[in-house]
């Protein structure tokens, strides 16, 4: 062997360990435990028939109940979710008209349960797509309206945009009421007391005579324009024991709803939409009742699952919407669901102002690339639509000002306030503007008169409130609680 052949086979000895180091130093690499931020927790959704389930929401929180995560699942019923530590983790799956599953993922503790088989079972009461007879309620609720009492007993505070939000929500699910022709007397413009007391007392003889359904939900509906909500609901409650049909359930919970009793409201939509899983206003008030329950991103599944029933109504979108605009942080499935919207109904200015609403509200930063641009022109085609929409221009002011561009903000924000002088954070934004660019007088101006309609707003909204009675609620396991000796 030649002294260079030597040389080469030394060399090629010494680096020997050193290669099995990396192959030894990659080989631990693979076989390691993830790291604490490399742990996921996926899983299938599936149906008991073992058909994957898409759209459904998925929750996620450690066991501490904090931390949440949520998604939703796709096209063959698969989630997953990235999580930051070992540990134990909540997962929560919903979609109506399933019953809701919960289970326990464990990562990094022992065997490794982060893949999750779950099957989601439908409520006998809606075996086979139709109403089963136990959905009965004479026996079934778990609670009794005791009497009424000012709305002033549910605490809270006029200037909570959750509370306002959910207030109007009622009302508005309340509105979504149909009547049958054979209600003419109440729907054919008769409001005299008078003449609504004749048929209340008519109604009554008839009951006497024949204890029909129809008949109990009509004189429910005479009741509440007679100002006697209490015997409203109890005429809707004996509607739907004797016949529990669709608009028997919603005439119930939406006026346990109006009337601010939230968990009745709930628990009664809940069977309604296990009763009947295709009406589209019986999932949007089930989201009304759970958003008054603070359950905020419950009630916008339930919005999703509404719009997903008739996408060309826009009623579903716009409950979704007001949710998106109030809440604070984004809602699951909001933006795919305001993007049909958007898309669906290009001439209704509320459906792209509600879309950018989610985005602004979705965007990772406020110069995500892309996001500040298409909220714009959204906010752009719904004033073009409706030059009087003074949100959408307030829309406009909070992005101009969030990228900086003070002139434009507070251009958008006197178009604001031009189209409504009675939005007070026009006033307060322009405000803010003014003082800024070194504009103090304007900026007090803006300041006072924010101050005077926010008063103004919260006397009115006080008003309305007293308006509606509220229901005192006693459930079964708890003591009688003397009600208010109002009518």
């Amino acid at each position: 062997m030649n002294c260079r052949a030597c040389h080469l086979l030394w060399l090629i000895v010494l680096a020997f360990p050193a290669i099995l180091g990396v192959r030894d130093t990659e080989a631990q690499t693979r076989n390691a435990p993830p790291t604490a931020s490399s742990w996921t927790i996926s899983g299938t959704v599936r149906d008991t028939q073992g058909t994957p389930v898409q759209g459904a929401s998925v929750h996620l929180a450690n066991e501490n109940g904090t931390l949440p995560q949520q998604t939703m699942t796709d096209g063959s019923g698969n989630f997953s979710l990235k999580v930051d530590g070992a540990g134990f983790y909540q997962v929560t799956v919903s979609k109506p008209p399933f019953n809701e599953c919960v289970k326990t993922a464990a990562v990094g503790v022992g065997k490794d349960e982060s893949a999750l088989n779950i099957v989601l079972s439908r409520s006998p009461a809606i075996a086979n797509g139709k109403p089963q007879p136990d959905m009965q309620l004479s026996d079934s609720t778990d609670f009794t309206v005791a009497g009424i009492t000012d709305w002033t007993a549910a605490g809270g505070h006029g200037s909570d945009i959750n509370l306002r939000t959910s207030e109007a929500l009622a009302r508005e699910t309340r509105n979504l009421e149909s009547r049958a022709s054979s209600e003419a007397s109440v729907h054919s413009g008769v409001t005299n007391s008078q003449e609504l007391s004749r048929r209340r007392d008519q109604l009554k003889e008839m009951l006497l005579k024949d204890d029909r359904a129809d008949l109990h939900r009509e004189l429910g509906d005479v009741d509440e324009q007679l100002n006697d909500p209490l015997s409203a609901e109890r005429e809707y409650e004996r509607a739907t024991q004797l016949h529990p049909s669709e608009q028997n359930y919603f005439s119930w919970a939406a006026e346990l709803l109006l009337h601010r009793a939230i968990q009745p409201a709930v628990e009664v939509f809940t069977k309604g939409t296990h009763a009947y899983p295709l009406s589209e206003r019986m999932l949007a008030g089930l989201g009304a009742a759970l958003y008054a329950s603070g359950l905020y991103p419950q009630a916008a599944e339930r919005l999703c699952a509404a719009t997903d029933l008739k996408p060309a109504d826009p009623t579903p979108y716009l409950f979704l919407g007001k949710m998106v605009e109030a809440y604070s942080l984004p809602l699951p499935c909001s933006k795919e669901k305001l993007a049909r919207f958007s898309t669906e109904h290009p001439k209704n200015a509320a459906a792209h102002y509600y879309y950018a609403v989610t985005l602004w509200k979705g965007r990772a930063d406020s110069a995500q690339a892309g996001v500040a641009g298409q909220v714009e022109s959204l906010l752009m085609r719904s004033v073009a639509l409706d030059p009087g929409f003074a949100r959408a221009y307030l829309q406009l002011a909070i992005l101009y000002s969030e990228l900086g561009e003070l002139a434009k903000a507070s251009d958008a924000c006197q178009k604001s306030i031009a189209a409504d002088p009675n939005l007070p954070e026009a006033h307060f934004r322009l405000g803010q503007i003014y003082k800024k660019i070194g504009e103090s007088s304007k900026a007090t101006q803006e300041f006072q008169a924010y101050e005077q309609i926010q008063k103004a707003e919260a006397a009115t909204i006080e008003k309305q409130r007293r308006e509606i009675q509220q229901f005192v609620i006693v459930f079964k396991d708890q003591p009688q609680v003397p009600a208010d000796p109002k009518p």
